[in-house]
Parts: structure tokens; sequence; C-alpha cells
């Protein structure tokens, strides 16, 4: 295999795969980046046996194909070395024989040793799983509003993920960690009626996000085979689905809220920082006491107090709530408008951010 590819072009690709690529003293061959050489184009494929990713790159001006082949080249070092080289044209020639790469650029010369291709994994497929599809830049604002919620302690594993859920022509992540859950809704093309519920690792949907660019393209969507795939024209991830069962979380959302109020979204986000300043980690607690018209937002703790007001829409009875500021301010910090509804039902009942597709639920903290 021998072929000439523009250095950005080529070193972005790579950096797209290194997300999924395993970390050090797993096996040499998940460590690396296949790369294989066809008529016009390259495609460039990693995996962690958790998470595959496959990258197409070209036909474009700045590729040419020399020799076709598949080569299999260290993919941390690989990256390295291109992020170094100026810009311009780096020629790569793989020797099977040796199992060697030898990549130039300019007077530069570098050879890397690598696994056999034979011993490259297959990447899993979903078969002839049915697709729905949607905009990118819709995906891309759903993953950013639910995937900071999910579990990340190992012991909670069918939480360690997204539900992914389409019916019709409507989809839904939800992520939860028994602490909090955030809900997105949005609206997908399902032109074959699938219907789908599947639990995504976490990974799963934020390394295909990363893969993300324009807004405008298409993203389909699948799951068969226990996986998950999510393409575009050039970008392919799949990931192993997560066994388990994703809590029944429509019982988790409170219907309706008996207390609700309307708040300047960054108003009450800086208070809340601020407040947040004084908490500790045995006191991880701010507390909101809401009035006619008036918030007010304190902390105290063994190294200090906070106490803030800020005006709000509410004319419902004084009441005073418990939380942790952090959860509160994960959710404020990704949504977009201008203010936010925040409901309750009572002190121990759990508080509900919405604005517009977008629910969040965050259970309260005890005062006593």
């Amino acid at each position: 295999m021998r072929f000439t590819c523009d250095k950005d072009d080529l070193y972005k690709a790579v950096q797209s795969v290194l997300g999924v690529v395993a970390s050090k003293g797993v096996h040499p061959v998940y460590e690396s980046v296949q790369i294989t050489a066809d008529a016009d184009a390259l495609t460039l494929q990693a995996t962690d046996l958790e998470i595959g990713m496959k990258v197409d790159l070209g036909p474009s001006d700045s590729l040419s194909i020399e020799r076709r082949g598949t080569s299999v080249v260290p993919a941390q070092r690989l990256a390295a070395i291109l992020r170094e080289l100026p810009k311009g044209p780096v020629v790569i020639d793989w020797d099977a024989e040796r199992r060697e790469s030898l990549i130039q650029a300019g007077s530069g010369r570098f050879k890397l040793q690598g696994p056999s291709p034979e011993d490259f994994p297959e990447i899993p497929d979903v078969g002839g799983a049915e697709e729905v599809s949607i905009p990118a830049g819709a995906l891309r604002r759903m993953i950013k509003r639910t995937a900071f919620a999910a579990a990340k302690e190992r012991m909670r594993y069918a939480l360690n993920g997204l539900l992914l859920q389409v019916e019709g022509e409507s989809i839904e992540l939800v992520a939860t960690d028994g602490r909090r859950l955030a809900l997105d809704q949005g609206a997908c093309t399902n032109p074959g009626g699938a219907g789908l519920r599947a639990i995504v690792p976490t990974k799963g949907f934020q390394q295909l996000d990363k893969a993300l660019g324009d807004p405008d393209e298409t993203v389909w969507l699948a799951v068969g085979n226990n996986h998950f795939r999510g393409r575009t024209a050039g970008v392919t991830v799949v990931s192993r689905l997560v066994e388990g069962s994703f809590p029944s979380y429509r019982e988790v959302v409170p219907a309706t809220c008996s207390h609700q109020a309307t708040i300047r979204r960054d108003a009450l986000q800086s208070t809340l920082r601020r407040a947040a300043l004084v908490t500790s980690r045995d006191a991880q607690c701010v507390k909101l006491a809401f009035a006619d018209g008036q918030l007010t937002v304190s902390a105290r703790s063994s190294e200090g107090s906070a106490q803030e007001a800020l005006p709000v829409a509410y004319g419902g009875d004084d009441e005073v709530l418990g939380f942790n500021p952090e959860f509160l301010l994960d959710a404020l910090g990704v949504l977009e408008g201008e203010e936010v509804t925040f409901g309750w039902n009572g002190k121990a009942s759990p508080g509900k951010v919405t604005e517009e597709s977008y629910t969040y639920v965050v259970m309260p903290v005890s005062l006593e």
C-alpha cells in the first residue's frame, strides 16, 4: 500500500478515530488504526471492542492512491508525527513483509512498526436494521443536553448510557444517574416506521458527537444485532449496547407541578455559582426560598455562608427547597433560552426544569 495525502486531511481523520483507540497495555492491535487504500479513497478504522469507528477520506484532489492495500499503524504515534509535520503532502508506504509504515514529508522520514492487518478485529454492524435520520445539529443538541446526566459509576451499569427511543417521527434521548434525569425530544425521519429502544453507552454518542461537522448533514441511526450504529456520509460509529433495564423514566417526571416559577436563566446561573462557592463536600446544598415575586438563594457550611435575592415570576405560597447546586448548574449550562421554568410539588418532591422540548428532573436535598 502506498498513497499521498494532504497532511491536515489525514491528521483530522486520524484524530477522529483516536477516541476509540484502546489505552496502552491492552493489545497492540487495539492501540492502532487500520488504514485501507482503495481505488480513490482511504478508510480509517479503530476499535476497543466496545466501540468501533470508521472514517472515509476522499476522493479528493489532495489524495493519490499509488498502490492499494491495508496497513495497521500505532494510532497515537501516527497522530503525534502528523501533528508536528509541516503543511503539505504526506506519503505513507506500507511494507507488508516487515509490517512497517514509512511516513515521508519533505525531507523527513519516519518508520513505525505495526501489527499484522490480519489481526485487526472486524467491527460489528447492525445488519439490515431499518434506519431513522436526523440533522446532525439537532442530534448534537440532544446529546449535549442529556449525556452529562448519565451515571459514571460502574456498579450502575444499566445507567451508564443514554436511552434512545424512537416512536414514529419522534425521537428521545434520556439519561439518569438516579439523582437527576435529563430528557430531550426531537423530530426524525422514519420512512420504515422503525421502533427503536436501546441503551447506548455514553461514549458511543460522545464519539459520534465529536465526529459530526456540518449541522445540516444527515445522521442515520439504527439498532440491531445488539449494536447501535450512527453514520453520516463520511463517518460511522458502531457501539455495543448496554445490557440491563432502563428505569421507567416517565414515572419519575412529574406530569404537573403545583408550584411553578419562571426565572431568568443567566441570573439564576450566576447566583447559584456564587452560592456554590461556600458549599463543601459535607454540605453540598443550596436553599431556594421562593416568595411572592422573589427567590432567595442561600448556602452555609463550616467555610462560610452566602445569600442573594433575585426577582422571579412566582405568586404561590412561601416555600424553601434544597438542591445540589452543581446538578442545577449542569442543566442551566446546556439550555439556550432567556428564561427557564422551575416547578415542584412540595419540599420532598423533585424539582423540574423545563424549556420547550427539554425536561430535567433533580432530586431534592433534605434541609433537616
